[in-house]
């Protein structure tokens, strides 16, 4: 009874034998996919939340977002005076991010809003392709405000 899991295990033995193990730059690459890919879920994922709460309107919570550096130099009011009290954005699509190093990424937002003519006021959907700066500092990505 014991035996057959044994001889199974003896004769798988000399195929696993024949398996060349990976190389260090295999495992490297490996590794840096893996890193690359959970940075990527990271930057997302705050790029995500600022969006959310810009499309709430939680001025807040998105200065929130914003770079430790823009922080010290702007405050909350000055950073909501930058926002027009209509804003009528409906959804932020992200569509790319392109790392221009370990520090910086340029992402890419297909973003969905109503505009509303002003001669008719008719409400239109209309959508923009943006690219915004984030920058990694402190452990945490942080939206660049560009001035």
């Amino acid at each position: 009874m014991y035996l057959l899991p044994f001889l199974a295990m003896l004769l798988a033995y000399p195929a696993m034998a024949d398996t060349p193990a990976p190389t260090t730059e295999a495992v490297q690459a490996s590794q840096s996919a893996e890193a690359v890919q959970a940075r990527r879920a990271v930057l997302e994922q705050r790029v995500t939340a600022w969006w959310d709460a810009l499309i709430r309107q939680d001025f807040a919570a998105a200065y929130s977002f914003t770079s430790p550096g823009y922080r010290k130099t702007y405050s909350l009011d000055a950073f909501k005076g930058r926002f027009d009290k209509k804003s009528n954005w409906r959804r932020a699509e992200m569509l790319n991010i392109d790392f221009k190093s370990d520090d910086s990424a340029i992402v890419g937002i297909n973003m969905h809003f109503v505009y509303h003519q002003p001669q008719t006021g008719k409400a239109l959907d209309m959508q923009n392709y943006i690219q915004e700066p984030w920058v990694f500092m402190d452990g945490q990505w942080w939206y660049l405000v560009k001035d």
